[in-house]
C-alpha cells in the first residue's frame, strides 16, 4: 500500500476530530493557528484519500438495540464471500477478517426487548447453522467506553490547552433532563444524511429533510444531548503506515472491569474498548504500526496495567468495514449516493 504523507498539522487535525467529530474548522483554526481555508483543504485531502469519514450513528444502547460482538469461524474458502454479504449489511458493523482469514469478527445489532422478530435477531440465530460456518459466539456489549480521548499511535499530539478548549465545547450527553422525542420515520432522511457526512451543514440537513434550519439544529442538538445519535471520526491508519491490527480480548476481574476499560480508553494504541459477556470480558482493537509495535504495547503496555488475568489477541489480516464505513485496500470508501 502506497502511503499518505501527513505532517503535524494533518495529525493535529485527526487528534481534533477524535476529540469532536463536528469540530467547526473555524474553531480549529484558530487552535492551531492556520487559516479556516487550510484547514479545509486539508480535511477534503484526508477524506478523499480515505484516511478519515465523520458519520453519524444512532447509539445502539440509547436506542433499545443489543449489540453483539461475533466471531465465526468459516471454512477457509468460504471465509472472504461470507464476510463481504456481512459487511453489506446495515445491522452489522466493524467486520474483520482474523486468524491468517478463516475467522470473521463483527459487531451485530438486535432488538431489545418483546415483540415480532427482526432481521437482527433471525441473523444472529441463522448463522450457527449456515453451512459455510464451523464454528460461531456472540458476546454482549455491555458498555462501551470513550476511546476519544487522545490521538493514535505515535502521531503529533495537541498540547492540553487545545485539547481543553475542544472538549469543553463538544456537546455532552445530558440524561433525563426533558422528554426527548424518540427516533421515527421522521428522522430518517436526516440520520441517513448523517450516516453518509457526520460533518453536513445544517443547510444541507434542512435540504434533504425539508425542515426549516432552526428546526434541524434543534433536532439534531436533542439526538445528540439525549445521546440517541452520536459522531464518529472514522480512519484508516493503514495509510499512514499503522499496518498492524489486532483484536485483544481479555479477562479482568469483575471489580477491576470499569478501571481497565477507562485506562484501555486512554492507551494511544486502542481505537475500541468495550465490556462484554462471557469468560473474556473485556475487548480492544490494536491499531499499530507492525508486529514488534504490538509487541512493545502488549507487554510494556497491556501487561502493566493491573487486573489483566488473561489475554488472547486475534491479529486481523483485513479489514472490510467499520461501524459505518466500508474499506478496500486499507482506505475508508465514500458513500454510494
Amino acid at each position: 500500500m502506497e502511503f499518505l504523507t501527513t505532517d503535524e498539522l494533518d495529525h493535529h487535525l485527526i487528534h481534533a476530530l477524535r476529540l469532536d467529530p463536528r469540530i467547526p474548522f473555524s474553531r480549529f483554526a484558530s487552535l492551531a493557528g492556520v487559516s479556516e481555508q487550510t484547514v479545509s483543504r486539508r480535511f477534503r485531502r484526508l477524506r478523499e484519500q480515505g484516511v478519515v469519514r465523520v458519520v453519524g450513528l444512532v447509539d445502539p444502547f440509547a436506542a433499545g438495540l443489543g449489540n453483539w460482538m461475533v466471531r465465526i469461524r468459516s471454512r477457509p474458502d468460504s471465509a472472504v464471500a461470507l464476510a463481504d454479504a456481512l459487511a453489506q449489511r446495515p445491522d452489522v458493523g466493524w467486520v474483520s477478517l482474523t486468524s491468517g482469514g478463516t475467522e470473521i469478527l463483527c459487531a451485530a445489532r438486535s432488538l431489545q426487548g418483546h415483540g415480532a422478530e427482526s432481521g437482527q435477531d433471525l441473523l444472529l440465530r441463522r448463522l450457527p447453522h449456515t453451512k459455510e460456518v464451523i464454528d460461531f459466539s456472540a458476546q454482549m456489549v455491555l458498555h462501551r467506553f470513550d476511546e476519544r480521548l487522545g490521538s493514535m499511535g505515535d502521531l503529533t499530539e495537541l498540547d492540553a490547552a487545545q485539547v481543553t478548549g475542544i472538549r469543553d465545547r463538544a456537546l455532552v450527553r445530558v440524561d433525563g433532563e426533558e422528554a426527548v422525542t424518540p427516533i421515527g420515520p421522521q428522522d430518517d432522511a436526516l440520520l441517513a444524511e448523517l450516516r453518509a457526512d457526520g460533518r453536513a451543514p445544517v443547510s444541507r440537513l434542512a435540504q434533504v429533510t425539508g425542515w426549516g434550519p432552526a428546526r434541524v439544529q434543534r433536532r439534531l442538538e436533542e439526538l445528540v444531548r439525549s445521546g440517541l445519535v452520536y459522531f464518529d471520526a472514522e480512519m484508516a491508519l493503514e495509510t499512514m503506515g499503522f499496518d498492524t491490527h489486532a483484536t485483544i480480548w481479555l479477562t479482568v476481574s469483575p471489580a477491576d472491569l470499569d478501571r481497565v476499560g477507562r485506562e484501555l480508553a486512554q492507551h494511544k494504541e486502542i481505537a475500541y474498548v468495550a465490556a462484554i459477556s462471557g469468560d473474556r470480558n473485556l475487548m480492544g482493537t490494536a491499531i499499530t504500526r507492525d508486529p514488534a509495535h504490538l509487541y512493545r504495547y502488549v507487554t510494556h503496555g497491556l501487561g502493566r496495567v493491573p487486573g489483566v488475568q488473561q489475554l488472547e489477541i486475534s491479529p486481523i489480516l483485513r479489514r472490510l468495514k467499520q461501524n459505518g464505513s466500508m474499506m478496500r485496500e486499507g482506505r475508508l470508501l465514500a458513500p454510494v449516493s
